[in-house]
């Protein structure tokens, strides 16, 4: 049980980083604020423009440049972890598999029961995580 909480609390802590590190600055209560508080004003504000599940384009961007960076940070930590630690290149495949499927769930299952997510943005989600391992398995296996 104490691994569990231990994993979900990694989990939501990775979940939320883009949050906190949301870098543009808007007002709340007459203060210039940043983070957390920012970013989620800005999402407020665009599902009061654009509606429910629907975050415009400069959200969309933000986060999927983080996706992108996370896919990054995967790639690098699975090529360590299979090669320093497990000594085998065919252990980077398993790695990277298993982080698509369960990317897949995450994107397809997990999101759109825990958030509300769309399709669309869990299919660009997905891509964005999975283009970048593919690409890295296409030119490390030649």
């Amino acid at each position: 049980m104490i691994m569990a909480s231990f994993f979900k609390n990694i989990y939501e802590f990775m979940e939320t980083v883009p949050d906190r590190l949301y870098p543009f600055a808007c007002e709340i209560e007459g203060r210039l604020v940043r983070g957390r508080r920012s970013y989620m004003q800005a999402l407020d504000r665009a599902v009061e423009m654009y509606g429910p599940h629907h975050f415009g384009y400069k959200l969309i961007v933000y986060r999927t440049a983080f996706h992108f960076l996370g896919s990054v940070f995967f790639i690098v930590c699975a090529a360590l972890i299979s090669q320093k630690l497990l000594g085998s290149e065919m252990a980077l495949y398993v790695l990277l598999g298993a982080a698509i499927i369960a990317l897949f769930v995450q994107e397809f299952y997990s999101h759109p029961k825990r958030y509300g997510q769309s399709r669309q943005k869990g299919i660009l989600d997905w891509l964005t995580w999975v283009i970048p391992m593919m690409v890295y398995i296409s030119f490390h296996t030649f």
